[in-house]
């Protein structure tokens, strides 16, 4: 598009003023359905008018719907515009130039709102909130006007920006400047990827999705609860499936048997003593008892045998506990997961292999994605064998020859200075951008970019095709981690490594 100069940029500013002003008039649809205003016809006549004028709309029938209409009519002209263009282009006095290209859609909100608010008697104080969605995807002079735009705007008018941790150079660069916006004066910070509110998020949207289709139940009657996740006080009892599984991890593990032992615990009747005892001890190593119970195979036990175990792999990713978990928050892969899993399911229980098929079907597709975004040709470290090496190390310290109780399940990035470790440290940034890897403990009161030195996780998504709990764990070196110190340290193929399910 270079032979077409500006243009290019002026197509994509209408085609984001065209998508802003659409869903100012569904909003203004939607307010005036609510108001109780007598001759709201007439109100919408006046404001339209006014529309039509601020936004260089041909002769249309002034009402809200009509306009829509317009607009997008007039995108289908643009977008003929361009195919003529595209094959009948001879020089700059063939780019169109019509008023609607000089239009932007900050200058205009700050006109129309303000009308609309007199005309139906809105109250003054009320604010009006636009979201920009996953902003990565933008182009860049969208985000950089977004980005430009966290001060001394018109204080009736919000911008919500949901974007990646990982900026752009160009906007780190704007956002820190010296008239950059600060927190808690210009805006508000929320790392939703470190939210302690993800959950109760996750649970609501889960229950809509679910309700829809079986509107008498709720996420947790339909997926069912799961003994690993759950926090039922009967968990830690005799009998219990909790202590069958550490009875049966005691035959088959010495590692366990050892570890049991220095903590002070009776093997013939593995329980806990007291509340501190089960807080401390055994509500912290549940999940890696249920893990490695299902995984170790007994001295019996021959590879065949251990394969058979296939069938049962749902016992470990069902469940709300699970889902609620396993998007760390993104809503667009939790409700592609729970459609899915609805859509298999006519009765009004989800079967746990179900579950988990749709969960390694979503996993696999996401690992797929990382696994294709683009990196610097000459990286002698591809994103395969980054989260593979990532991925084997944590998977040993849940399930190697040693039990742990708190195993390494996050890193610390510290590469350090080098050219390879300028590769890593580029897939890691592509990685957090596209969910990868999730930043830990982050802090809502301050913006912090770079990612050097910050504590990782592995996404939720990934810790199934590597047989994780879906835990956080204390973290180990990045440094440890690339210098092979671990078992493995070369990727298998996804299939090799799903054999045992």
């Amino acid at each position: 598009m270079e032979k077409f100069g500006s243009f290019s940029q002026l197509v994509s500013e209408f085609s984001v003023n065209t998508n802003v002003f659409k869903s100012v008039c569904q909003t203004f649809k939607e307010v005036i359905a609510l108001s109780d205003l007598e001759g709201k016809t007439e109100k919408e006549l006046e404001l339209c008018k006014l529309l039509i004028v601020a936004w260089k709309l041909p002769g249309t029938i002034p009402t809200l719907d009509y306009i829509i209409d317009a607009l997008n009519l007039r995108v289908d002209m643009v977008n003929q515009m361009i195919q003529g263009l595209i094959f009948n282009y001879k020089d700059a006095s063939d780019l169109p130039n019509d008023d609607f290209f000089k239009l932007s859609f900050e200058s205009s909100l700050e006109y129309i709102i303000p009308v609309f608010q007199r005309i139906f008697k809105v109250d003054l104080k009320k604010k009006w909130a636009f979201c920009f969605d996953e902003l990565e995807f933008a182009p860049n002079w969208l985000q950089k006007k977004l980005f430009g735009s966290l001060r001394s705007r018109n204080q009736i008018i919000l911008y919500k920006l949901s974007a990646s941790p990982i900026l752009p150079k160009e906007l780190e660069e704007l956002i820190f400047s010296e008239y950059g916006p600060t927190p808690g004066n210009d805006l508000q910070i929320i790392k939703m990827w470190g939210s302690k509110k993800n959950e109760d998020f996750s649970k609501r949207l889960i229950d809509s999705i679910v309700r829809k289709k079986f509107p008498n139940l709720s996420a947790e009657s339909f997926f069912g609860t799961n003994s690993i996740y759950n926090r039922q006080p009967n968990s830690y009892i005799q009998g219990s499936d909790f202590y069958l599984q550490m009875v049966q991890l005691l035959k088959k593990d010495k590692s366990f048997e050892i570890f049991l032992k220095e903590n002070g615990v009776d093997i013939s009747k593995p329980l806990p003593e007291n509340d501190s005892q089960k807080d401390t001890l055994f509500r912290k190593i549940k999940p890696i008892v249920y893990f490695r119970n299902f995984y170790l195979k007994t001295k019996k036990e021959d590879v065949n045998a251990t394969k058979g175990r296939g069938r049962k792999t749902s016992e470990l990713y069902f469940g709300l506990e699970v889902l609620k978990k396993v998007c760390d928050g993104n809503p667009r892969w939790l409700i592609g997961l729970v459609t899915a899993i609805l859509s298999r399911s006519e009765d009004a229980k989800a079967d746990s292999r179900i579950q988990f098929d749709e969960l390694l079907s979503t996993s696999k597709r996401f690992c797929n994605v990382i696994e294709n975004i683009p990196i610097n040709r000459y990286s002698k470290t591809t994103f395969k064998q980054l989260l593979t090496k990532v991925g084997k190390y944590f998977e040993d310290q849940v399930l190697g020859q040693t039990f742990h109780m708190d195993p390494r399940g996050t890193f610390i990035v510290d590469v350090g200075n080098s050219v390879s470790a300028d590769h890593v440290m580029e897939i890691l940034e592509k990685g957090v951008s596209q969910g990868a890897f999730i930043p830990v403990d982050p802090t809502d009161d301050e913006f912090d970019f770079k990612i050097e030195g910050k504590r990782l996780k592995l996404s939720y998504l990934l810790c199934v095709l590597f047989k994780l709990p879906l835990r956080k764990y204390p973290e180990a070196s990045l440094k440890d981690i690339l210098q092979g110190k671990s078992k493995s340290t070369e990727l298998d193929d996804p299939e090799s490594q799903l054999r045992i399910f």
